[in-house]
C-alpha cells in the first residue's frame, strides 16, 4: 500500500500560517524538529502531515493540494471571516462529479488548497446563498 506522508509548502510568515492552519482549518499542531529554518508540522490525520517551512520560494497560482473535511461548513466559514476564500483561480465552489463540493482558499502565504465536502453532504440553505457558492450546489 502507497499512501502521503505529508505534504510540504513555503510560507513566508510563519506565525501568520500557523494561526491560519490551527485556527482557520483546525489542523492540530506536531511535533517538529529542528531543520535550520523555521517550521511547523500539523497533523492531517493518522500517519499524515502537512509540513510548513519559512523558506523563500515561489508559490505557483493553480497548483494544490486537498483536504476533505469532516467539518467542512466549520471550516469555510471562518475561512471567509478570515477572508482567505479564492473564487477567482478555479472559479465559485461547486459540486464535482464524485459529490464533493470543492472551495479553494489560500493561507497567508498565498498557497491554494482546495477543500472538499464529505461525498452528497448536504447544508442549510444559507451555505449555498453565499457569493463564493454556486447555487447549483444544493442539488
Amino acid at each position: 500500500m502507497t499512501t502521503i506522508h505529508h505534504v510540504n509548502i513555503a510560507v513566508d510568515d510563519l506565525a501568520a500560517a500557523t494561526e491560519f492552519y490551527r485556527d482557520v482549518i483546525g489542523l492540530e499542531p506536531a511535533v517538529t524538529p529542528d531543520l535550520g529554518f523555521p517550521a511547523q508540522f500539523f497533523t492531517i490525520a493518522t500517519g499524515q502531515e502537512l509540513h510548513v517551512n519559512e523558506l523563500d520560494d515561489v508559490h505557483p497560482q493553480r497548483a494544490h493540494y486537498c483536504l476533505r473535511l469532516d467539518d467542512f461548513a466549520a471550516v469555510v466559514g471562518r475561512a471567509d471571516a478570515a477572508a482567505a476564500i479564492d473564487g477567482d483561480t478555479w472559479g465559485r465552489a461547486n459540486r464535482i462529479g464524485t459529490g464533493v463540493i470543492q472551495l479553494f482558499v489560500r493561507d497567508p502565504a498565498g498557497n491554494l488548497i482546495e477543500l472538499n465536502s464529505q461525498p452528497d453532504e448536504r447544508f442549510d440553505d444559507t451555505f449555498y446563498e453565499r457569493p463564493y457558492i454556486d447555487p447549483g450546489c444544493a442539488r
